[in-house]
């Protein structure tokens, strides 16, 4: 019998992958931490008292922006290689079902997503019942296009851990490449456009900078976010320089979003044909 993609099978393996990553305390953990961290944020922004209106939930989304920037990438990673990452041998039974590989791997992305997704949204859902309770909802749709960009952003690392998992035999190794790459996108790669964009001439670092967005991903939310969810020109004459270079509003939008969107697919299709060839 032939393996196959079917949605009964591949449900099933989401369902467990969830519940599995349910279970993990960290998880709920993370959840807690994220509802203490935005209901902290919404009172030092000022927005359960000095602040009316839509202010208060930019003011609360621009104070979270930097803690889920460092805080969900290392989060999915690591949910995502412990999910993924396998041992020499370790899942024969598995792996030999009647199931595809690439159904195994896309279950269990689904279901770290679910896991990951709702701890983010109740979490950050908590900052958004307190704004709400004191000031009133305007802002809230703001403040839900940030809590998307922050499961999106999510997801993005998810399916680098899947490509990762795919790629190195053994979950130690996995793990270490995965906080290498968190350390990467989050830490060192802004470092190090900024210092190559300095060595260049005329406007080339500027294209460089611009572009540069697009490489990683965390960027990419971080500007998105800020643009969208953000007090008005909170990114300043870089923002709109920025929206410039890519044509206007829309276009900036449909490429930051293609963009997204790339980093979703292309990973997890490099994971999937890896696992494929993989001798387990």
């Amino acid at each position: 019998m032939t393996a196959s993609l079917s949605a009964a099978d591949l449900l099933t393996i989401v369902r467990l992958e969830f519940v599995s990553a349910g279970r993990l305390r960290w998880v709920r953990l993370l959840s807690a931490a994220f509802a203490l961290l935005s209901v902290a944020a919404a009172y030092a922004a000022g927005a359960t008292s000095e602040l009316a209106g839509p202010d208060g939930f930019a003011r609360t989304t621009m104070t979270l922006v930097p803690v889920v920037l460092v805080l969900v990438p290392l989060s999915a990673l690591v949910l995502g290689i412990s999910g993924q990452a396998t041992e020499p041998g370790s899942e024969a039974f598995l792996f030999t079902q009647t199931v595809s590989r690439s159904t195994i791997v896309l279950g269990r992305w689904l279901g770290e997503v679910a896991a990951l997704g709702g701890a983010i949204v109740a979490g950050l859902g908590a900052g958004a019942i307190v704004v709400t309770f004191m000031n009133g909802a305007d802002g809230l749709a703001q403040y839900a296009c940030f809590v998307a960009a922050s499961v999106v952003l999510g997801v993005i690392f998810l399916s680098l851990a899947a490509v990762i998992a795919a790629a190195t035999e053994r979950r130690t190794v996995a793990l270490g490449v995965g906080v290498f790459t968190w350390f990467f996108f989050v830490l060192l790669y802004d470092g190090a456009v900024l210092s190559l964009a300095g060595w260049m001439t005329g406007s080339a670092g500027g294209r460089l900078l611009f572009g540069s967005v697009f490489g990683n991903p965390a960027d990419l939310v971080r500007v998105v976010t800020l643009s969208v969810a953000g007090t008005p020109n909170v990114l300043g004459a870089a923002g709109d320089a920025w929206i410039r270079f890519l044509g206007g509003p829309a276009l900036a939008f449909a490429a930051a979003t293609t963009g997204l969107a790339a980093w979703i697919v292309a990973p997890l299709a490099a994971a999937t044909h890896l696992i494929a060839r993989r001798d387990l």
